[in-house]
């Protein structure tokens, strides 16, 4: 596996959503080529590269790096929360844990979380703070 992640990092680096599409493309027929071509391979490759993103903006963040200093928010992206997604943020007004928002929402406290990292990212912040008072100046709340 890390051969393969290998070989997609050292593709050429194009900062464009096809190109994105083209990595995920090419590390899932990497992954069927390997024999791991199971059910749910498209949402676990698209889950690590989420989550590689995230990761990367958290350092990028906790760096000061002035490259991503300041980046704005993309309001139409902050728009367009799905309904889960708007559920938590609803439900991240209230003094909860999110995995008491799991429990009242009917799902795990993991997809409560995934869903917070995505309306922070939407938002462009990271912390449930920010992200309210980023969604009352949008609107949203």
């Amino acid at each position: 596996m890390p051969a393969v992640l290998g070989r997609v990092t050292r593709q050429k680096s194009a900062n464009s959503p096809a190109a994105d599409v083209r990595r995920a493309s090419v590390l899932h027929g990497q992954l069927r080529a390997l024999g791991r071509n199971v059910p749910g391979a498209d949402t676990a490759v698209a889950t690590c590269l989420v989550w590689v993103a995230d990761t990367l903006v958290e350092i990028a963040s906790a760096l000061r790096d002035p490259r991503s200093a300041d980046v704005p928010v993309d309001e139409a992206a902050a728009q367009h929360l799905t309904e889960r997604e708007h559920s938590v943020l609803v439900r991240l007004q209230e003094d909860v844990p999110l995995r008491q928002i799991g429990l009242d929402l009917f799902i795990s406290h993991n997809t409560v979380k995934t869903h917070a990292r995505a309306v922070y990212r939407k938002l462009g912040v990271s912390s449930r703070t920010q992200a309210l008072d980023r969604a009352r100046q949008l609107g949203l709340l």
